[in-house]
């Protein structure tokens, strides 16, 4: 498993930018430094940051991307995602805040903009490539705790 370093928000000594380098364990002495808005794009990068709190708003994304018609309680959402339901409800409340999701009469729909609809597809296809998922995972994981690595 690689060791993850973040460059801060001010960028990093390299290029300015917001970076991860990932240090492979097999090649000792030899990061490899990535760009994080070169490899995921401005638009993705400020998706991220306004939308994805945590790896499972991350997954709730996936979800009503990949089911656009569910209409589900918390507690059926939390069982298809194998998770408590008040482990959800913050999460819930911030993509429905974001205009992302709809929660009505104790239902959650996937009711975002068709601009908003967009950058959920981008984020979700950004999820596919290996690359550019290690670089949304260092993203979010710095967002849950910015103080370490930088």
């Amino acid at each position: 498993m690689p060791m993850v370093y973040y460059g801060g928000a001010l960028g990093c000594r390299h290029c300015q930018r917001q970076c991860v380098m990932l240090v492979q364990p097999a090649a000792p002495g030899r990061p490899k430094l990535y760009d994080l808005e070169g490899v995921l794009g401005p638009a993705v990068m400020e998706f991220v940051d306004q939308h994805v709190r945590s790896l499972l708003t991350w997954d709730i994304l996936v979800f009503f991307h990949r089911n656009p018609d569910a209409v589900l309680d918390l507690e059926g959402l939390a069982s298809r995602l194998g998770r408590r339901a008040e482990e959800l409800e913050p999460e819930i409340e911030a993509l429905c805040e974001g205009r992302i999701l709809s929660h009505a009469g104790g239902l959650i729909r996937y009711k975002p903009t068709t601009q908003m609809r967009d950058m959920v597809c981008r984020f979700v296809e950004s999820c596919q490539d290996r690359g550019r998922r290690l670089a949304l995972i260092a993203l979010v994981l710095h967002k849950i705790n910015p103080g370490i690595g930088a």
